[in-house]
């Protein structure tokens, strides 16, 4: 993997209005994105761009489980007309969309594209997908297949810092500085993380205590049964079993969902010399704030 390069992205809301569409646009890259809350649909609708071919992301809470979030993958030519007839849709407030500003993007770019964002998501298991159909399998020249791979390598660098998290993997372990790593032990529990830039990220083949305590946060059930639904986790005999690296919303969340029970991640994650997450917190803190202020 190459390392991370600095980029520079623009925002514009035509609208003027702080809850309007958002029309996002990167250094030296001919696509544009939209960033398109439900109420204010018409505005991308009644743009030039809306005519051309596209992919795009609809994305809401899922009805099943309040606390995730719930995901429909699609392409369209013309894109606005598609995402007009996506109205019917109950679950979505968010739309994200993206085409070229060339108009050099074709319907068969586009059904790549979808493609191949059904299955990163399918593979990131940040979301549950909407999809009843799974994309289009489609069979590019050599060169065209190139430059939608290079149009998605862009639309996933924007995804995250414009709040769309739906492809994002954590990093191999291979990647994670061992002295970085934090250790969890319980009952029938155990595992393996560390700190990552949205949350605490948990190695594949932690276990946790299949059953919760009584007096465990409704939420946090419901959040473990969409894991395992999602295939994340595996339940066993008396554990559940993480069948990935996976990026919970935080310590205390992955904390909970092995531990089966309220759980103050902070203390609960310890590194390999019993030093608990919060005090290593603590020390960053601190070492910052004697740089800042000598």
């Amino acid at each position: 993997m190459s390392p991370a390069r600095p980029f520079a992205l623009r925002l514009f809301v035509p609208s003027g209005l702080p809850e309007g569409m958002r029309i996002v646009e990167k250094t030296n890259w001919s696509g544009i994105g939209y960033v398109i809350p439900r109420s204010q649909l018409k505005e991308i609708t009644q743009r030039p761009e809306a005519g051309r071919p596209g992919v795009y992301v609809l994305t809401g809470p899922d009805p099943e489980d309040g606390g995730a979030d719930l995901a429909y993958i699609g392409e369209a030519d013309p894109l606005g007309r598609r995402l007009e007839q996506h109205q019917a849709k109950e679950f979505w407030t968010t739309a994200y969309a993206f085409t070229s500003k060339d108009g050099y993007l074709n319907k068969a770019h586009a059904q790549h594209l979808e493609a191949r964002l059904i299955g990163l998501a399918q593979a990131a298991k940040r979301c549950r997908l909407e999809n009843m159909v799974q994309g289009h399998a489609v069979n590019l020249a050599e060169m065209d297949r190139a430059e939608a791979e290079g149009f998605l390598e862009e639309v996933l660098l924007c995804c995250p810092v414009l709040g769309l998290r739906a492809f994002e993997q954590p990093p191999t372990f291979p990647a994670i500085n061992p002295s970085n790593l934090f250790f969890l032990r319980g009952p029938d529990a155990e595992g393996r993380g560390y700190e990552s830039p949205n949350g605490f990220t948990v190695l594949k083949g932690a276990k946790g205590r299949r059953d919760f305590t009584a007096s465990s946060p409704d939420a946090l059930m419901r959040t473990r049964e969409q894991l395992i639904r999602q295939g994340v986790l595996s339940k066993q005999d008396n554990q559940v079993e993480l069948l990935q690296d996976y990026e919970f919303k935080s310590p205390s969340q992955a904390a909970g969902l092995l531990l089966a029970r309220s759980a103050n991640g902070r203390l609960e994650w310890k590194d390999a010399a019993a030093i608990t997450l919060k005090e290593h917190q603590e020390r960053a803190a601190a070492a910052a704030s004697a740089i800042a202020d000598p």
